[in-house]
């Protein structure tokens, strides 16, 4: 007696697979085919057509390559998961040899004829025949599939790229040849075979490839040629990988690790061309966050995010960031951004804190440096006129100000002014004798004085941009015309003098 045989370990249910699979739309059928029709290394032209059966929810289907080997092992086309190919090359788009099994589980009846022999599919189950092609293979199929199925198959057929070197036609008619914007080589993770066959991710560079997004599309990440998943709103093209993209075994979903990744690859190279909205996608923003992102890529979205003039909210130096916004900077509040962006932004100093682009005054900055007074003893006589004017404006309008002079050279402002306390009467005004110049203290320059007093007192209510700081201003000029008729001493040009002769 012969040795008995083993028994195979698995069986697996047609009906029950076909139920499986049938949810995810028809044109995947498609996709499988055309992917293993693709993959083989000398084709040149893949046709295919599908036509309904009249009065009857099926349809027929035909797909033909001009390989010159055919299908390399018939056996394939019937085995789950038996060893591919195509594992070991992350450019070939066949995994598990699983596509050819999904599509015979929704077939009535199915034959394969290539340079190796053929096999039918039907009712009565599988047979090998030798009836062979010359050269390529042919896969033909009776389909069950409605009209609604059918017709959705058909649109969803004309969005694969196919590859430059094959012609590829649907019912006659040759798909069209995208265009691509630009592509660049980027690592990514893909799916290799190793040593003993056993598929794992690793980090490839493989090639990326942007196209349009014409009216009415959604952009979709493309694994050679075959859309895989629609991307993120607010990514402006289709992607497209030149190399096998780790998949779900539906093949119609990526991992969020893979996403985040690729969002990063699209940035890097990227960010100079996006517009403002575009910089506001959520895409931009997570890839902004990850320790891959490039310094230049980060400079980039924020600039044009929020223009050239740009700072960051300063709660340290609150003075320094109403100054920003008085000079035209936009201030970037910190909610704009995530945690781990607004490292990479301070990282790449692609924005600075108020308080280093616009601070405010030293003596008002807790983390400044104290500036150095000019001594009482050595004042001008027009100094001293200059403080008189100070006080009896500020007496008109009722506070108490202590005027001092400095000659710091690293201090770079005219003046600056401070309450004493908040809430309070009575201030500090520090004035820069050095940036001023001797000159501009004569009593004959009471103008540019008037300008500058009234601007500097006018804190004492409000910054820049408040309302009640331009209130403030409006009384300090009333009240500097009330000054000036009740006392026109103080603005006459040798007044000074008559007092330093007294």
């Amino acid at each position: 007696m012969g040795k008995k045989q083993p028994s195979e370990w698995f069986a697996v249910d047609k009906e029950g697979l076909a139920a499986l699979v049938d949810g995810r739309g028809k044109a995947f059928i498609l996709h499988e085919l055309l992917q293993n029709a693709w993959d083989c290394p000398h084709v040149t032209r893949v046709d295919v057509t599908m036509e309904t059966v009249p009065g009857k929810p099926l349809v027929a289907l035909s797909i033909v390559d001009d390989d010159m080997n055919g299908f390399h092992d018939l056996i394939h086309a019937y085995t789950l998961f038996a060893p591919s190919s195509k594992k070991g090359d992350p450019e070939k788009r066949g995994r598990f040899n699983l596509g050819e099994k999904l599509v015979l589980s929704l077939c009535e009846e199915a034959t394969i004829v290539s340079t190796t022999g053929s096999v039918t599919f039907s009712s009565q189950g599988r047979r090998r025949r030798k009836i062979r092609r010359k050269t390529g293979t042919e896969f033909t199929a009776t389909l069950r599939m409605t009209r609604d199925e059918y017709e959705e198959a058909l649109v969803e057929i004309r969005k694969v790229m196919p590859p430059r070197y094959v012609a590829t036609t649907i019912n006659g008619v040759e798909l069209k040849r995208h265009e691509c914007l630009l592509s660049w080589r980027s690592m990514l993770p893909t799916v290799v075979a190793d040593e003993k066959g056993v598929l794992r991710t690793k980090d490839r560079s493989t090639l990326i490839s942007l196209y349009e997004i014409e009216p009415g599309e959604v952009a979709t990440l493309y694994e050679m040629g075959i859309p895989v998943v629609e991307l993120e709103a607010g990514v402006p093209w289709h992607v497209a990988i030149d190399q096998k993209i780790p998949l779900t075994m539906e093949r119609d979903n990526i991992t969020p690790s893979y996403r985040a990744k690729l969002h990063v690859a699209l940035l890097n190279r990227m960010a100079d061309g996006l517009a403002s909205d575009d910089c506001r996608a959520t895409w931009v923003t997570s890839a902004l966050g990850s320790p891959a992102v490039s310094d230049g890529a980060v400079k980039a979205v924020v600039s044009t995010r929020f223009g050239e003039k740009a700072v960051i909210a300063d709660p340290s130096d609150p003075e320094g960031e109403n100054m920003a916004k008085a000079s035209g900077y936009t201030v970037v509040p910190g909610g704009s951004f995530p945690g781990s962006a607004w490292d990479n932004i301070k990282r790449a100093e692609a924005l600075l804190p108020a308080g280093k682009v616009t601070p405010s005054p030293k003596p008002f900055s807790p983390d400044g440096t104290p500036i150095t007074y000019i001594v009482r003893e050595v004042w001008s006589s027009d100094m001293e006129g200059y403080v008189r004017l100070v006080n009896a404006l500020a007496e008109r309008v009722d506070i108490e100000v202590l005027v001092d002079f400095t000659m710091d050279r690293g201090w770079g402002f005219n003046a600056a002014y401070s309450p004493m306390v908040a809430g309070g009467s009575s201030g500090h005004m520090t004035v820069n004798f050095r940036r001023l110049g001797a000159a501009w203290f004569a009593p004959s320059n009471w103008q540019e004085q008037m300008k500058l007093i009234i601007h500097e007192l006018g804190h004492h209510w409000g910054h820049h941009l408040e309302e009640s700081y331009h209130k403030a201003l409006c009384r300090l000029a009333a009240a500097s015309v009330k000054l000036a008729l009740d006392h026109p001493e103080l603005f006459l040009t040798l007044s000074h003098k008559k007092d330093d002769e007294g």
